[in-house]
């Protein structure tokens, strides 16, 4: 368990340090763009999700499972780790010349009234260059050398955070200035990613091991289509119904609740490795007790942020997105219950047959399908938090729907029960935050009740957080 903590803290430090950096810019941007501006970078953010499936055709998910079958052939590894990024690369190439080329036939749809020259080219040059040092990062995770990956992770935010404040303060380009610092890093991490290599890879496409590869993360592209959906079409549908606008409120307000999906990703990219590991050795004891402590860490940090972003936002914000903050205790406890999402799929990923790989999809794309009809249901009568409403619901019915599956492919037994009521309880204490209280120190209140829940929490869980101390 040391490990996982050890390397969850690398993970989420340095991940809320890269993927949130517009969080900890969000007095900065929010000064220097408007909310259409914000709103512009949240839709092309958006569509690179949707577009990074395609260029990654979840080889990632082949790296991490096929390391653990490789490892001890350090060849075999090198091959595996350069034919993944070889054919990565290049059909990342052909997908860029196509989209670029057909523009108006499969993005201009989607980007409304955002123009594609120059905001979605800046977004493409990303997309064509980040994912080989997303493989690369990779590797080092599948590897658990946590502190490389931590490393690259703060050296690629830096640099965005340089080119970003020239760009967006001094030459005032505003969202081109956001999306152009992006496409810069990753075309410099592109070329840092190979020449850090090196000897830990064999350039070139060895077609057995592709063939093997592909038919392992094919049957998990829909799935990582369904996942996307799910957390980022809210923000397509808003654009289409409302206005780019109000994009840019809900994308502020959903930034606080991507604290918590960094803070569960990241302890996911530890946990993964460590999973198959304890799997391999027969070791599944303690899995189960440590996913649930895991689950109650992720709906502390959600109440603290559902119960404070208000301040937050009035302190730091123009009053213009100061209702950003009525998103929040949604958004957040969707991503708890993501994180409990996260250990019910871990069984069918380590499934090397397939047949995981294949029920999955099924279970993700409903979630999807259920999100986007509550989406276009929900927006035109309550706005953006009706989409935050719909991210939870669907959130909520695919954790329900993998808690009754995922032991048919390992002999696992998941507290579930708890792992899905927990958040539910936490989320309705979160609620709190939409009451009016008549008294002059609202915030006072709240940070009362805050401490009060962390101490009857730890009063209930005293034995199981002792003991993973001692773990």
């Amino acid at each position: 368990m040391s490990k996982i903590l050890k390397n969850s803290a690398i993970y989420s430090s340095l991940n809320l340090l890269q993927k949130g950096i517009n969080f900890l810019l969000i007095p900065v941007l929010t000064a220097y763009l408007t909310t259409h501006n914000y709103g512009v970078v949240a839709v092309v953010t958006v569509i690179n999700s949707f577009l990074n499936v395609f260029y990654l055709c979840s080889l990632n998910a082949s790296v991490n499972r096929f390391y653990y079958e490789f490892k001890g052939d350090d060849e075999k590894v090198k091959k595996l780790f350069g034919t993944v990024v070889t054919f990565v690369f290049s059909f990342s190439v052909f997908l860029s010349i196509i989209l670029g080329f057909g523009h108006q036939f499969f993005l201009d749809p989607f980007l409304n009234d955002v123009e594609f020259y120059p905001y979605m080219i800046l977004g493409m040059i990303s997309i064509l260059f980040n994912p080989v040092f997303a493989i690369f990062q990779y590797t080092l995770m599948v590897k658990q050398e946590a502190s490389k990956y931590g490393l690259n992770s703060f050296l690629f935010f830096l640099s965005n955070l340089v080119f970003l404040l020239i760009s967006v303060i001094i030459l005032d380009y505003g969202a081109v200035g956001i999306l152009g610092s992006l496409s810069l890093t990753n075309i410099i991490f592109f070329i840092y990613t190979l020449t850090r290599f090196g000897k830990d890879i064999v350039l070139g496409i060895d077609f057995s091991i592709l063939k093997q590869s592909l038919k392992y993360s094919f049957p998990l592209i829909p799935h990582s289509i369904a996942g996307v959906t799910t957390s980022v079409i809210d923000r397509l549908i808003i654009n289409n119904l409302l206005t780019t606008s109000m994009v840019g409120i809900y994308h502020i307000g959903n930034t606080f609740g991507v604290i918590i999906f960094i803070i569960a990703s990241s302890v996911n990219q530890a946990f993964n490795p460590w999973f198959n590991k304890q799997v391999k050795e027969g070791k599944y004891d303690d899995i189960p007790e440590k996913a649930k402590l895991l689950i109650i860490f992720y709906c502390i940090i959600a109440l603290g942020v559902s119960f404070f972003c208000k301040e937050v936002l009035q302190g730091v914000t123009p009053v213009s997105y100061h209702e950003a903050w009525e998103v929040v205790p949604f958004i957040s406890f969707a991503f708890v219950l993501h994180g409990s999402y996260y250990f019910f799929a871990v069984p069918l990923f380590y499934d090397i047959s397939g047949k995981g790989n294949r029920v999955l999809p099924i279970v993700t794309i409903f979630s999807a399908i259920l999100n986007a009809s509550l989406n276009f249901i929900m927006i035109p009568k309550y706005g953006i938090i009706g989409a935050a409403v719909a991210t939870l619901i669907s959130k909520l019915v695919l954790v329900i729907s993998l808690s009754f599956i995922y032991n048919k492919f390992l002999a696992i037994k998941y507290h579930s029960k708890e792992m899905i009521l927990i958040p539910l309880i936490y989320f309705v204490i979160s609620l709190i935050t939409f009451m009016s209280f008549e008294m002059d120190n609202e915030l006072l209140l709240k940070i009362c009740i805050y401490l009060l829940v962390l101490f009857l929490t730890f009063l209930f869980y005293k034995k199981e957080i002792i003991a993973i101390k001692k773990a």
